[in-house]
């Protein structure tokens, strides 16, 4: 499972997704409980075994482990490099949490990778955190069958993946503003909608686009995409603009 926050029920503001804001321990405890319905759902569905990556950010991570499901283990500490942890030994992976692409139209806490990224492509499909996700575990052979996240995510995985089983939790109201499903009525339908999706492991294909990989940033400033131009293998196509060209995503 790839866990981040911004698409917890109950979350609603950047200060409940802030390590150094008080309001990050009312967000760690929901995005826990969250992740917590979708391990249910999935042992429920037939999974023998759970590993969660905590993608939200380092220690302390966006997830609990003092509440954390028994029949979960839990990667942390490990949220800068993308989804750690991944082998073909896993069957499938769920995405829980999840929040739509930087400029995503009703989104709650949209942004992609980070607030300062004002586009970002791969092969000239634009994509955020949920297609990098998709594209990384579909380099191991893994379908992701399960998205848990706001109404901008669901349609975002559902444009990449239109039969993957998902579940809102909240909805943005332009031009600000969330509507927030009870954190409770939410994590019944997680728990539910994780369980049909195991029925999506035999029938659902890993997400692919064919290699090499050709990654566009497009910035807010140019003061990021030079240091972002500094990277092995990345150039400035324009003053705003970064791209880097991978032949492999594992």
């Amino acid at each position: 499972m790839f866990c981040d926050m911004e698409g917890t029920s109950g979350i609603a503001d950047w200060k409940q997704v802030t390590f150094s804001d008080p309001a990050s321990d009312q967000g760690r405890r929901l995005a826990t409980l969250d992740l917590n319905a979708a391990v249910e759902g999935a042992v429920a569905g037939g999974a023998s075994e759970v590993v969660a990556w905590d993608g939200h950010g380092n220690f302390p991570g966006a997830l609990d482990p003092e509440i954390l499901h028994p029949e979960c283990s839990l990667i942390m500490n490990a949220a800068q490099e993308g989804p750690v942890g991944l082998s073909e030994d896993f069957d499938a992976a769920m995405l829980v949490g999840l929040h739509g692409m930087a400029g995503a139209k009703g989104g709650v806490l949209a942004h992609s990778f980070t607030r300062a990224v004002a586009g970002f492509w791969v092969n000239g499909v634009e994509m955020g955190e949920i297609g990098m996700n998709l594209l990384t575990a579909g380099a191991y052979g893994l379908p992701v069958i399960f998205l848990s996240g706001d109404l901008a995510a669901v349609r975002e995985v559902k444009a990449l993946v239109p039969d993957i089983e998902s579940v809102s939790v909240k909805q943005g109201i332009e031009p600000y503003g969330t509507i927030v499903t009870s954190p409770a009525k939410a994590r019944a339908a997680i728990r539910a909608g994780a369980e049909r999706a195991m029925a999506g492991v035999a029938t659902i294909k890993p997400y692919r686009l064919e290699p090499p990989y050709r990654m566009v940033t497009r910035w807010h400033t140019e003061e990021h995409a030079r240091r972002d131009a500094c990277r092995p293998g990345a150039r400035l196509i324009d003053p705003r603009t970064v791209e880097a060209v991978v032949a492999d995503l594992r």
